[in-house]
């Protein structure tokens, strides 16, 4: 076949998400024309897709060595090593793109993204900043054209956004993120020209409550449809959700507390320290996932603990023995997306602390069986009860869009671990291909609640123009 019609093909698999044979074609093309230069990258940007980071590191750092638009290349190897969890490499490369395109501004709000990650704070306000004046809004086209409604999402820097970056891709409409910085002000009559519908990023209230007033204003200026306002927000910090949820029914919440640093070490000094029921969890403020997420056994080795970190606050939850009569831990993600309740993975593990990707369940396919069963019909492991727990919890929250963390017990009550927007959805499932389809459903819901939100608000807008 032509090396043409083998790229032509190559590119068709690529944009419809065929990366398997995709990745084919642009091999077939690279076996006839080694050195083609847009075969190689764009055979590295579907191995970043299909989760091989180092192997498409590899393949596009050939590209550095040969005449060619060498600012792609360090940012599709950024996005590979951001990918890999390699920050550090990663704003290396995107800050290298920038030497060769200093003002390109999409590349200039993803350093400023990782050097705020890295806790270069400083460093990222001055990149934000300059991101803003090249250019306040960063758009990612339709697939469409026209697109079909505009989008404008508000994101605030540091702030625990939710992740957007699987759920805006493939879309009918135009995403248009804006950078909320407290201090700025902002065009908002041009604002309102991208913004059929706004949806408020700002998902974490123990980072970004400096945010959330400024950017309630702005929507407030802006007018029309907003997804999870962050008035909203305001209410959803662990200890503040634990006790909302705590009397539903058919719900078991473990309680939690927040402590400033200085409360709870004085605590742990006196003699109050008694109060504290161990075993207990104990988290920074404002962290996800396990990172310094551990379970404490008593008063000494919380102490301990606390001398390893210097935030300003923690949460102390409640721990509970939600192993399954197995013996295994099971954790289950829903979203809630508008009124559906949908299900995003089911993690099996032997210890406690359970994450989908550190679990051991690439190995064992029992679980995957077990997790392919619940997301094909998550109401057979959720009965009437359980899926009246979830309502009833999707009904408290008052938001759009957010994720619940939970399991069952061994009486069947909900144990709910973690309600909140910042949860991610991700499409890198490579090695879980089974769980593609129920992403789908939760991607396709998204753009579904914004589609209806925008027409209502496009709706109101006319009527008012009737009157």
């Amino acid at each position: 076949m032509p090396i043409d019609r083998l790229l032509s093909l190559a590119s068709s698999y690529h944009q419809e998400g065929r990366f398997d044979l995709a990745e084919t074609h642009y091999r077939q093309a690279l076996d006839l024309d080694p050195n083609h230069w847009d075969a190689c990258f764009r055979l590295g940007q579907v191995l970043i897709r299909r989760d091989r980071f180092d192997e498409a590191i590899g393949r596009l750092s050939q590209l550095l060595n040969r005449p060619g638009d060498h600012a792609a290349v360090h940012r599709q190897i950024g996005l590979a090593e951001a990918c890999a969890g390699r920050r550090q490499r990663a704003l290396d490369h995107f800050k290298q793109a920038l030497e060769h395109e200093p003002d390109d501004a999409t590349t200039l709000h993803i350093v400023a993204n990782l050097q705020q990650a890295l806790g270069l704070h400083s460093a990222a306000d001055a990149t934000y900043r300059r991101a803003l004046k090249l250019k306040p809004l960063i758009t990612v086209p339709a697939i469409v054209a026209p697109p079909d409604f505009r989008v404008l999402f508000v994101f605030g820097p540091s702030a625990g956004n939710t992740p957007i970056e699987y759920l805006i891709e493939q879309a009918r409409f135009e995403s248009n993120i804006v950078t909320l910085l407290p201090d700025t002000e902002y065009d908002v009559d041009r604002l309102r020209v991208y913004a059929n519908v706004v949806v408020n990023l700002i998902s974490d209230v123990d980072r970004g409550h400096a945010f959330l007033a400024p950017a309630q204003a702005l929507v407030e200026q802006i007018g029309g449809p907003v997804v999870n306002p962050p008035k909203a927000i305001e209410g959803t910090g662990r200890e503040s959700i634990a006790r909302r949820l705590a009397a539903l029914p058919g719900c078991r919440v473990p309680q939690t507390r927040q402590y400033q640093a200085v409360e709870l070490r004085d605590l742990l000094a006196s003699d109050s320290s008694a109060m504290l029921t161990f075993p207990l969890l104990v988290r920074p403020a404002g962290t996800h996932g396990g990172d310094d997420f551990e379970k404490m056994e008593s008063a000494s080795q919380l102490h301990t603990f606390l001398g390893g970190h210097e935030p300003r606050s923690y949460y102390l939850t409640a721990f509970v023995d939600y192993r399954s009569d197995d013996g295994y831990f099971r954790k289950y993600r829903f979203f809630c997306v508008g009124d559906e309740i949908l299900p995003y993975h089911l993690a099996i593990d032997d210890k406690w602390k359970v994450h989908h990707v550190t679990t051991s369940m690439t190995t064992h396919t029992w679980m995957q069986d077990e997790e392919r069963a619940f997301l094909d019909d998550p109401w057979r492991v959720f009965g009437a009860a359980q899926q009246a727990a979830l309502r009833s919890i999707r009904d408290a929250m008052g938001l759009d869009y957010f994720g619940i963390d939970c399991a069952l017990d061994r009486d069947g009550a909900v144990v709910v671990f973690e309600v909140n927007a910042s949860m991610l959805v991700h499409g890198r499932n490579q090695q879980f291909p089974y769980k593609t389809a129920a992403v789908e459903r939760i991607k396709q819901a998204f753009h579904a609640l914004l589609e209806r939100l925008a027409r209502q608000g496009q709706g109101n807008q006319q009527a008012d123009a009737a009157t």
